[in-house]
C-alpha cells in the first residue's frame, strides 16, 4: 500500500516535469529553430561555394529599424500630496529621552505647578517633576518632550503652547493651561 503511493507520487511528480518542459523549454527551442530556417550560414551562398563574406554586404543585407526616442516622463503633482511621505509627521523624535533635560523629558500633565512667584522681572513659575525635583521657569521656557514653549504665567496658572504638524503639512498650535492647585 505504501509502495503504491510512492509510486502514484513519483508519477505525478514526472508528469508535472514533462508539461513544465512542454511549456517553458520547447516554446524557446523552436522559436530558435524557425528563426533561423531561412538564413544560411554565414561564408556559405545558396549555391553551395564558399564565398567570402565582408561587412559591407553584411551590413546591406540586415534590414534598417529606426528608433524613436521615447518621451520622458514626468510626474506633474500640482496641489497632490507626496504619496511617498507619511501622513503622521514626527517631530525630531531622534533625540532620547535620557540625551534632553529634565523638562523635556516627561510630559505637561505631569508636573505639578507648585508655586508661582512675582517680582521685578515678571512672574515666575516652580513646578514639580514625576522625579519629585522642583524646576523654575519663566516666559520662554521649553517644557516637554513636544517641545512646548511657556507663553503666560498668570497668578493662577501656567499657559503651554506646542506646535505640531498635522499630516496635511500645516503647523498647528495647541494650549495647554496648567492651574496652581490651592489647598
Amino acid at each position: 500500500m505504501h509502495r503504491q503511493k510512492r509510486k502514484d507520487n513519483n508519477n505525478r511528480f514526472f508528469v508535472l516535469i514533462m508539461i513544465f518542459h512542454l511549456i517553458t523549454v520547447l516554446p524557446a527551442a523552436a522559436f530558435f529553430a524557425l528563426r533561423d530556417v531561412g538564413a544560411a550560414p554565414a561564408g556559405v551562398t545558396k549555391q553551395g561555394t564558399n564565398a567570402k563574406v565582408t561587412p559591407a554586404t553584411a551590413k546591406s543585407q540586415a534590414p534598417k529599424v529606426e528608433e524613436k526616442p521615447m518621451p520622458a516622463y514626468t510626474y506633474k503633482p500640482g496641489k497632490r500630496r507626496d504619496p511617498f511621505r507619511p501622513l503622521i509627521v514626527k517631530a525630531e523624535q531622534k533625540v532620547r529621552a535620557k540625551d534632553r533635560p529634565p523638562l523635556e523629558r516627561y510630559n505637561i500633565n505631569e508636573f505639578k505647578l507648585t508655586a508661582i512667584m512675582w517680582g521685578g522681572f515678571g512672574y515666575n513659575a516652580m513646578v514639580e517633576g514625576p522625579d519629585g525635583k522642583g524646576y523654575f521657569i519663566r516666559v520662554g521656557t521649553i517644557i516637554g518632550p513636544n517641545r512646548g514653549r511657556v507663553k503666560k504665567i498668570t497668578k493662577s496658572r501656567l499657559i503651554v503652547e506646542e506646535t505640531y504638524k498635522t499630516y496635511t503639512g500645516r503647523t498647528e498650535r495647541k494650549r495647554i493651561v496648567v492651574e496652581l492647585k490651592t489647598k
